[in-house]
């Protein structure tokens, strides 16, 4: 199970995206606008994709992807559907 001190901090999610894998999950935590609404706003979007290959290489149709909250309570929501995620698609797979 991902956990929040496995991830990186908000300060640095400013600036760089984070990626990682667990168990044929893989993920990827990035600083994105949301302009879906009347005013754009800074989000957490928050991506899986089935392992092997890495974001770029992957097909679109392949990956999933949710918006959070771009603050601390963000990572631990987008942590928690990550953990979901890999529930309900990835861990029948081990």
């Amino acid at each position: 199970m991902l956990e929040r001190k496995g991830f990186m901090p908000i300060n640095y999610l400013k600036k760089e995206s984070y990626t990682g894998s667990y168990k044929g999950m893989r993920f990827k935590m990035v600083k994105a606008q949301d302009d879906q609404g009347e005013e754009e706003k800074t989000v957490l979007r928050v991506y899986h994709w089935p392992e092997p290959y890495g974001f770029d290489a992957t097909k679109e149709e392949l990956k999933t992807s949710r918006d959070f909250s771009f603050d601390e309570e963000g990572i631990q929501a987008g942590i928690d559907w990550l953990n979901e995620a890999y529930e309900k698609q990835y861990e029948k797979r081990d």
